[in-house]
């Protein structure tokens, strides 16, 4: 008899898996909770038939011009975002940077690098990490 081993949920980003479910699942509560914070990030507000304000309104800031006032209220979606739908989940800092100014990025369009700090507290554990996306 095989014994598997306990899973989370979804692991992000999307990948076949090697053990006959459809996608690979997370196996340790840290990577769920860091695929959950990419997952609510990374959807768009709307995309959920039944859990509409599931999301963020992100994709929408692509274009704009990267000023203050665009990263303020890059800061306060994701701040929301997370509030309503990842409470467990402290935020100790956003970095938002336009990646076009980087000398390291070769690319002809606009990017932006949101960087975000956070610590996770259950019952059971501690833990401090962050996640970057680039859209």
């Amino acid at each position: 008899m095989e014994v598997r081993k306990k899973t989370y949920g979804i692991d992000f980003p999307f990948n076949d898996s090697n053990n006959g479910d459809f996608l690979k699942l997370t196996e340790i509560p840290e990577r769920e909770i860091k695929s959950n914070l990419i997952h609510l990030l990374l959807t768009n507000k709307g995309s959920r038939y039944y859990l509409p304000e599931f999301g963020t309104n992100l994709y929408q800031y692509i274009f704009e011009p990267l000023d203050d006032i665009t990263m303020i209220k890059i800061e306060d979606e994701i701040n929301s975002a997370v509030e309503r739908f990842i409470p467990n989940l402290k935020i100790n800092k956003i970095n938002i940077i336009n990646a076009t100014n980087d000398t390291t990025y070769k690319g002809g369009e606009q990017k932006i690098s949101i960087s975000i700090d956070y610590t996770i507290t259950s019952k059971t554990f501690q833990m401090v990490d962050n996640v970057v996306i680039m859209f």
